[in-house]
């Protein structure tokens, strides 16, 4: 005689997981012909469930650990990269606050005695550049300005002999004596162009970061603006001084400033950082004043001080 279907149509381990063995023929199935197989095959089955069982225990004791350990794993790999996140957000910060270093570090060592280092001052004007662009678009048409005037006067330095262009001094002498300049009206492409201009620049921006010092001052666009009128307007065009004072009225408020040149955001800035980033401020400020007198000295002693406007 047959024996009867077990009473569940799927396989008790496998209960819940969506895999079914169904024992019983759908009603749309033809009946089971009656075979020397099929007794047989329900016999063993019938024989062998607590076998079964105990197997599909097994998989699911398996499985369950081998979920655990991928769960466990994953969450490791996950805390790594979290921790890469925060390593790499952290360096970012420090490197942004690392501009401000750099400035005011190589700066500070232009001058000698009352010479000016070409050299130094080259690569300050390169680190300051860096710094200008971290501080967002209000700075973008001075860094702008002042890079392509850097790129003048890095093109002639490089292709003098060490002594002729070790200081500023010798370097305009050499540019000088040369016959590129019409007695004070200088070459647009020359060295001493480029170097006029980058003098004007900081000029401007000297009394731009010292308005940023005083943490009840004014707002920078408005002082930007007297900054702009006094240093850098007298020598520009109808266009500049259009162009120039547009940008300068997109200035954000001091907090900005002070963060991005500390390399943060402005909610990471607390009472500490804004002390330091504006100490360094006030030593780049007085770093800056001998620098531009001994630079504006040179350019009136050899009569290249160019008034015209751009």
């Amino acid at each position: 005689a047959n024996l009867p279907l077990p009473p569940s149509s799927s396989l008790p381990f496998l209960r819940g997981s969506g895999y079914t063995l169904a024992f019983a023929p759908s009603s749309s199935a033809k009946p089971l012909e009656k075979s020397k197989r099929s007794p047989i095959l329900f016999s063993v089955v019938a024989n062998n469930l607590d076998r079964i069982n105990v197997i599909g225990s097994k998989i699911q004791s398996e499985t369950a650990k081998q979920w655990s350990g991928l769960h466990d794993n994953v969450g490791r790999e996950w805390g790594k990269v979290t921790s890469s996140i925060a390593k790499i957000f952290s360096r970012e910060r420090h490197q942004g606050a690392k501009k401000l270093d750099e400035v005011l570090r190589t700066f500070q060592a232009v001058l000698n005695g009352n010479e000016v280092d070409t050299a130094q001052l080259l690569k300050a004007c390169r680190a300051h550049l860096l710094l200008m662009k971290s501080g967002g678009a209000a700075l973008r048409v001075v860094a702008k300005d002042m890079e392509t005037n850097l790129n003048k006067a890095e093109s002639l330095f490089h292709k003098l002999p060490p002594k002729e262009g070790r200081y500023l001094a010798s370097l305009l002498e050499n540019e000088r004596q040369s016959g590129i300049h019409v007695g004070s009206e200088l070459k647009d492409a020359s060295a001493a162009m480029g170097l006029l201009w980058i003098r004007r620049s900081l000029a401007f921006q000297l009394e731009f970061y010292a308005s940023l010092i005083p943490s009840n001052g004014r707002h920078p666009k408005d002082v930007a603006m007297d900054a702009y009128y006094n240093t850098l307007s007298p020598y520009h065009g109808w266009l500049l001084q259009k162009v120039f004072p547009l940008s300068l009225s997109q200035m954000p408020e001091r907090q900005v400033f002070i963060a991005k040149f500390g390399g943060r955001e402005v909610d990471e800035l607390d009472r500490e950082s804004e002390r330091e980033i504006v100490k360094k401020l006030k030593m780049l400020v007085a770093t800056w004043d001998p620098i531009i007198n001994s630079w504006r000295y040179e350019f009136e002693r050899l009569d290249l001080e160019d008034t015209r406007r751009a």
